[in-house]
């Protein structure tokens, strides 16, 4: 099984967004953002040639970051999961993951920053601090058993994907 986790593209300035007496969680995707994704997107296809399932936070950015991926696996379901909002703790989207059945064989997850670093760690190392830097636009594709048994420390990371790694 894979999943692969995908940070959002850029937002708007949160502390300008703010000011519009806005919720953060309604925050868009700058035009940079979707440019900069629809690149890492198109190049992703050839890391993760298919997907059963792409699932982001309810949060406006991840959704549109999850629509931009979506357009090379067009036939694949989407679905939210309040799990992936940024201070969701890591045992949340592994109650999630448990979950899903054994047919999906690989599940793309959009979400954000501290969340997903803190995520990642937890899950290949049992540490609730982060020790990986994903930044906007990246991906980490990570392998485990199944979805029923996914445990700490007994997943193994496969690749890391910068935005910086594809030109601009």
């Amino acid at each position: 099984m894979s999943l692969i986790l995908v940070r959002h593209a850029i937002a708007e300035d949160r502390e300008e967004f703010l000011l519009k007496n806005k919720e953060d969680s309604l925050r868009p995707l700058t035009v940079k953002g979707r440019k900069r994704m629809e690149k890492v997107a198109a190049e992703m296809k050839d890391w993760v040639p298919s997907v059963d399932l792409i699932v982001t936070s309810p949060y406006t950015r991840a959704v549109q970051t999850a629509e931009i991926l979506r357009k090379n696996y067009p036939k694949v379901k989407m679905a939210v999961a309040s799990e992936l909002v940024p201070h969701s703790p890591p045992q949340a989207f592994i109650r999630w993951l448990r979950l899903q059945p054994a047919a999906l064989k690989t599940i793309m997850a959009v979400g954000h920053e501290p969340q997903l670093s803190v995520f990642i760690s937890y899950l290949l190392a049992a540490k609730n601090q982060s020790f990986v830097e994903l930044k906007k636009s990246g991906a980490v594709g990570i392998e485990i058993s199944s979805w029923e048994e996914i445990e700490t420390s007994q997943a193994q990371l496969l690749w890391l994907i910068q935005p910086k790694m594809f030109s601009e």
